[in-house]
């Protein structure tokens, strides 16, 4: 089955620009922004600066020495400014807070350590609250740390405790991106803290809500940079967050992705004493790319090449995960070629879920010691162009097997066949001379099943709110697929995400209408 992932909505955010400009130093930035209740994503727009009061910079003295920087914010004089704006102010909330109010919606602020020092490799623990008495009853937010800040580019780790929901975002002088999103039911509610923690170690970077690890991403842009809070609104019309124990430390032991997660096996491919095999033959070579992928080129057409992982561990109900693109220098301008990743493999029998970058195309295959067939195929226009990586993911279920390209997805397969066995990669030419394919962030996890439904009626209404009294936007058809994110109190609604994610509608939740692949009970409520 190849659902479609997203529905296109005719729809923009009203846009707020505003600019407040102030002499001196940039001690907390604000600016409003135009985006969806999804993505976070603001207009670009005139920065504001807040004029700082000269201060002695003197946080809470601390007594272990791989603590950089650490204010419990008991002491009104460490240097955090103090100021109030038409509509935000910052402060000291005493005894032992910090806040921040912004008193309009679609705004952002950020306000960082009043030392300016310049952070690389570090982790960062803050403790976080919606103060519920002074923040409006309905409407979004979010708030959190920032980091690798200099002028308008940083990084951004935030969550909603009113949608329970999570988000990377990256700033630019022109942008707010989202890197990643997701849900977390444990986040609390208003009026308790949240311990959020960054782990920043190069270009990768570790996002913890409550010592959970919730995501890791990866962005090179930024290496250094000050540290601070962020507060966003989004339709809510009031927020006041407090912060709390702000500590920076030199980075602690490098968190292990794999045992964070759960996960059974994960290589990132830094460690070359790993034991993928380092093989050249006439026709194909296999091994590493220092510093940080493992490579497998084929250089004759019509030839198909595996290799597995090292430990030949069987899996059976998993989720893989894996990073992976085509290094154009390396690969003959013209002909077709495809490469992905191999599961179940005992001897010559294995599935496979691969994608042509070249022609926008997956495949999901299946290999017998005499034939190796196709299952299902088909196109999807969002697979990057060589020299990009796709993350491309399976979650094997039984006979059961979803495939997702970039965390949509895109066909369902069912097969009894093969219950068991390794995973690795695969590369197949076609009528292409030579290909070079790099994989990277190779995870095996216990299985995490992504909630899917099929649409089974004619046509859904998708409405702006959960109701028939909202208006409708659009209409879903029999046999689409989409991927609900949210629901209300009695789940007869869904909330789903339009396309790129930039946008949020709801469709009615009726039996006859969605078959989905698990409960909609496991969706967080939504606003």
């Amino acid at each position: 089955m190849h659902g479609k992932k997203f529905v296109r909505f005719e729809w923009v955010a009203p846009v707020l620009i505003a600019a407040l400009l102030l002499s001196g130093c940039a001690s907390a930035t604000a600016e409003p922004t135009a985006m969806s209740e999804s993505s976070a994503t603001p207009t670009s727009a005139p920065a504001a600066v807040a004029t700082e009061t000269p201060h002695d910079h003197e946080a809470t003295p601390v007594s272990n020495s791989n603590v950089l920087y650490h204010d419990d914010f008991t002491n009104p004089s460490s240097g955090w400014p103090e100021e109030k704006f038409d509509n935000y102010f910052i402060g000291y909330h005493e005894p032992e807070y910090y806040h921040v109010e912004i008193a309009s919606p679609n705004y952002k602020t950020t306000v960082f350590e009043p030392e300016k020092k310049s952070f690389g490799d570090v982790t960062i623990e803050v403790k976080a609250f919606t103060a519920s008495s002074k923040t409006a009853e309905t409407g979004d937010y979010s708030f959190g740390v920032v980091f690798r800040r200099s002028g308008d580019q940083y990084y951004a780790f935030v969550i909603s405790q009113r949608a329970r929901k999570w988000y990377v975002l990256k700033s630019t002088p022109n942008a707010l991106e989202t890197l990643a999103e997701g849900a977390d039911p444990n986040i609390h509610d208003a009026d308790t803290d949240d311990l959020l923690r960054v782990d920043a170690q190069g270009s990768n970077f570790y996002f913890r809500i409550n010592d959970q690890l919730v995501s890791q991403v990866t962005d090179p842009d930024y290496a250094t940079g000050e540290v601070g809070f962020y507060v966003q609104s989004f339709d809510v019309t009031n927020v006041h967050i407090h912060f709390d124990e702000l500590t920076i430390s030199a980075l602690q032991a490098s968190p292990s992705l794999a045992s964070d997660l759960g996960a059974l096996y994960h290589d990132d491919f830094t460690d070359p004493a790993s034991s993928w095999p380092e093989k050249k033959f006439d026709n194909y070579f296999i091994g590493y790319h220092e510093p940080e992928y493992y490579h497998v080129e084929v250089i004759s057409p019509n030839y198909k090449t595996t290799v597995f992982e090292p430990n030949k561990q069987n899996f059976e109900d998993v989720t893989i995960v894996v990073k992976t693109f085509t290094a154009s220098s390396r690969t003959a301008a013209t002909g077709d070629f495809d490469f992905g990743v191999a599961f179940r493999r005992s001897g010559d029998q294995y599935y496979v879920f691969a994608i042509s970058q070249r022609l926008k195309k997956w495949y999901v295959l299946k290999s017998t010691p005499n034939a190796l067939e196709t299952l299902a195929d088909g196109e999807d226009p969002d697979i990057h162009d060589p020299d990009t990586e796709d993350v491309l993911r399976v979650d094997a279920q039984g006979s059961n097997f979803s495939f997702y390209i970039s965390d949509q997805l895109v066909g369902q397969v069912t097969d009894p066949d093969y219950a068991t066995g390794e995973i690795g990669f695969y590369v197949q030419t076609i009528d292409a001379a030579a290909a070079h394919i790099h994989f990277d962030e190779l995870t095996i996890s216990n299985l995490e099943l992504v909630l899917s439904c099929e649409v089974k009626a004619q046509a859904m209404n998708v409405r702006s709110g959960p109701g028939t009294e909202y208006p409708s936007a659009a209409f879903l058809s029999s046999g689409e697929t989409i991927t609900p994110i949210g629901r209300n109190e009695n789940a007869d609604w869904l909330l789903i995400a339009a396309e790129g994610g930039k946008d949020q509608r709801w469709i009615f939740n009726f039996p006859g209408f969605l078959s989905c692949n698990e409960s909609v009970d496991r969706l967080p409520i939504t606003p």
